[in-house]
């Protein structure tokens, strides 16, 4: 069977199982009493089922053990790091649950998301065949860049810790953390599957591939108005997810940071602005960018789609520019985007001086 055949065999498999599976955890979470607490955002769907991350982990899991059933050649140090990827997931997703369920506190949710990086990554104190680490990436001028093991390791949970939290916040209103999830696995698949200016990675491209299916399955649930929301289990799943795919079979980190780079900027710019005012950084709060666009009258739809058509843009730049340097310009111009963006939304939600003085 050759590789189209397959990829498109496991997507009818995943997406419809995701589907499924979903459709039935809805009414599971209902009588469960897990569901959306109000939150003073008074953003996303209150009272809904927030166990969308166990179906989802459930469909990404079958599809990834069915892709073992096919004829595929598979290094064992791939094997390993696939099965300690999904290891993870799970883990991160049964854990999160707990918070989905009973609620526990930023601290402890924070540490869950350190020992579950630690776990991914430590292995590689056994050796380079082993765990998921970032040893190298380019950088413009410089070229590659080698880390010693001793900052890889760090750098490298700090990666999966940042990528769990961007997708945490991203899934305060209704389909943004699937949305973009879907568009960062295409651009992934197709980065691993064509691999633009060098040798495909096939048996790589699988993992993104199945977690976009998972996520066509999710999202018609999870749209505006949601019928089920992902939950802090499936909002770190996903995040965990992306962190590895990103980094595991050769570095993918320039790809990532472009289809992402706008949640992963607006994250570091709400973290930088609540540690300047003195606000807790794993607080709530409407300091986001989805959040300000609401506030300017965008419906919750109408912020999902912008933002994933930026990051879909971003995303196509990625696979198609030349090098480097190109790489990084584009990375400047995104930023220079959303600090713009930024910009004007608090300048619109400034009161005038006359109301100032009533």
């Amino acid at each position: 069977m050759d590789r189209a055949t397959i990829a498109i065999s496991l997507f009818l498999l995943t997406a419809p199982l995701s589907a499924l599976l979903v459709w039935k955890s809805i009414a599971i979470g209902g009588k469960l009493g897990v569901v959306n607490r109000p939150s003073e955002r008074g953003i996303g769907s209150s009272n809904v089922p927030r166990i969308g991350g166990i179906p989802v982990l459930v469909a990404f899991l079958v599809g990834i053990a069915a892709s073992f059933s096919f004829d595929i050649v598979r290094f064992p140090s791939e094997v390993e790091r696939i099965a300690l990827l999904c290891m993870s997931g799970a883990v991160i997703a049964i854990l999160m649950l707990a918070d989905d369920a009973i609620g526990l506190s930023a601290r402890a949710k924070l540490g869950i998301q350190f020992a579950v990086a630690a776990l991914i990554v430590l292995p590689r104190l056994r050796g380079s065949l082993h765990g998921i680490s970032i040893d190298q990436f380019n950088i413009p001028v410089a070229g590659q860049v080698t880390l010693p093991i001793a900052v890889a390791i760090p750098f490298t949970i700090l990666w999966f810790v940042a990528m769990m939290n961007t997708l945490n916040w991203a899934d305060g209103i209704d389909g943004f953390a699937a949305s973009i999830t879907l568009v960062a696995a295409a651009i992934l698949f197709l980065h691993t599957y064509f691999w633009p200016g060098g040798n495909p990675q096939f048996t790589i491209s699988i993992l993104p591939l199945v977690l976009a299916a998972a996520m066509i399955g999710f999202l018609p649930f999870n749209w505006d108005p949601a019928r089920i929301t992902l939950g802090d289990s499936g909002s770190n799943f996903l995040g965990l997810m992306l962190a590895g795919i990103s980094i595991i079979g050769g570095a993918k980190l320039a790809t990532a940071l472009l289809v992402l780079g706008l949640p992963l900027l607006d994250a570091a710019f709400v973290i930088t602005w609540r540690g300047l005012n003195r606000k807790p950084i794993a607080g709530a709060d409407m300091s986001h960018l989805h959040h300000r666009l609401i506030r300017r009258g965008w419906s919750q739809s109408q912020v999902v789609l912008t933002v994933s058509s930026v990051s879909l843009c971003f995303g196509l730049l990625a696979l198609v520019l030349p090098n480097r340097e190109a790489k990084l310009m584009a990375m400047a111009v995104l930023f220079g985007l959303l600090a713009l963006t930024a910009k004007q939304l608090r300048a619109g939600a400034r009161p005038s001086r006359a109301n100032q003085n009533r």
